[in-house]
């Protein structure tokens, strides 16, 4: 395949992601525009995310890495008012960087990432976005906060006053990305819980629920996500 074709491609994969967020968005009562794409781009070269950023992509979901510090400054010099945000696990030596070069955190977990991400931004006099990231399934092997947990975080946030929390990130359980019917109680018991527990304890006026990524955002969106990660759905394979 020719680099030409493959960069059209990628631009038609975009295309493809945001009609069928649309129609995902409509079976619910939405509007699409509800809903917002970040479009996942770790281990994706510069030149595969230049055409989604042609076509109207303006959140990029990027992991802390050597890449990422490597392409950042082409992502921003070629369209500027996109926005990073980061959505791998985050560790202690990448918050400085995350709060510094960053525009949101989405997979915050625990209190000592609270206290750095909280210390960094008052360094720079800032109030920092972040996403607390859940799993709120009966898996064995969780990928985030639980029920208890995620209210007691919310309470010891509200004592720090550099940091704004704007929703929730989940990750379904990969066990379930082969039944979809065990996906949609995971995204429908998620949403439930955020909507009567989560929601009325965050003080934004629009709260972030990101659920969703390639292999199942339609099903998220079903279930009331309004963001969605979607990586290879757009861009194809990781090198």
């Amino acid at each position: 395949m020719s680099k030409s074709l493959h960069l059209k491609e990628v631009e038609s994969n975009y295309s493809t992601v945001l009609e069928k967020i649309h129609n995902s968005a409509r079976l619910t009562g939405r509007d699409g525009s509800d809903i917002t794409l970040v479009g996942v781009t770790k281990r994706i070269a510069f030149d595969r995310i230049k055409p989604a950023l042609d076509a109207g992509l303006r959140i990029i979901g990027e992991i802390i890495s050597t890449e990422l510090k490597k392409k950042i400054l082409k992502i921003k010099e070629y369209s500027p008012s996109s926005k990073i945000h980061v959505v791998g696990q985050m560790q202690s030596n990448k918050v400085k960087y995350s709060v510094e070069r960053c525009n949101l955190i989405q997979s915050v977990q625990s209190s000592k990432i609270l206290s750095l991400i909280n210390k960094y931004a008052q360094k720079l006099d800032l109030v920092y976005p972040i996403l607390l990231q859940v799993d709120l399934s009966q898996a064995e092997r969780r990928k985030g906060l639980n029920r208890q947990e995620v209210i007691k975080y919310l309470e010891e946030i509200k004592k720090l006053n550099h940091i704004e929390v704007q929703g929730i990130m989940t990750i379904a359980p990969l066990e379930y990305e082969l039944e979809e019917v065990l996906l949609s109680k995971f995204f429908e018991r998620t949403n439930s819980i955020f909507q009567k527990e989560i929601k009325p304890r965050i003080s934004v006026d629009s709260p972030i629920i990101s659920m969703g990524m390639s292999s199942d955002y339609e099903i998220a969106i079903k279930h009331g996500s309004n963001m969605v990660r979607v990586g290879t759905a757009i861009f194809g394979p990781r090198i």
